[in-house]
């Protein structure tokens, strides 16, 4: 009798694995394979996306840029990446690649409002949007009331433009906006 042995089979996870996830009110993602599950936001983080999400859709409707998704939208990076970012900017160049079940390709803009899992934001997602080109990537932290916004350059990010509390932004990629950060607090 010859010996066998049984090797695991690791099964690396692809964003259509997200077709079956539970509706329960978890962000389930995908990131180069791995699953990730964070619990429903705090107050805190739902209203720093609410008032962002409502000056961003204002001012790129009023200038016909594109459009501005919250919370839910699959962003499918490549076929072992899919997250739900916070907020999402799809210029009209870019539009094209919003499907039924989600947006394929790079957005223009990824905004993640930092809640019960900031290293994902921070460092996994981070490193993967900028491999993935995402031109423009925001992290907002309620706690600490600031807004980290970093500009893509070559494969990486480059050091972000960092305001606080009551301090105005206005982003390169929309010019003539201010967001008055003291407003996502509030």
């Amino acid at each position: 009798m010859t010996g066998t042995s049984a090797r695991a089979v690791q099964h690396r996870l692809t964003h259509r694995d997200l077709d079956d996830a539970p509706d329960d009110g978890n962000r389930w993602e995908i990131v180069d394979g791995e699953l990730y599950v964070s619990p429903f936001p705090t107050p805190a983080h739902q209203r720093a996306v609410t008032k962002l999400v409502k000056i961003l859709s204002t001012f790129v409707d009023d200038h016909r840029l594109g459009e501005v998704f919250t919370s839910n939208l699959k962003v499918v990076l490549d076929d072992g990446t899919a997250v739900g970012p916070d907020v999402v900017f799809l210029s009209t160049a870019r539009i094209q690649g919003l499907r039924d079940d989600g947006f394929y390709g790079a957005p223009d803009l990824i905004v993640e409002v930092l809640s019960s899992k900031p290293g994902l934001d921070r460092h996994i997602k981070h490193a993967k949007y900028a491999r993935a080109g995402v031109p423009h990537y925001w992290i907002v932290d309620p706690v600490r009331r600031t807004l980290e916004a970093f500009r893509l350059e070559g494969d990486r990010y480059g050091l972000p433009v960092e305001l606080a509390r009551d301090a105005v932004y206005e982003p390169e990629l929309f010019p003539g906006l201010s967001l008055p950060l003291r407003d996502f607090w509030m």
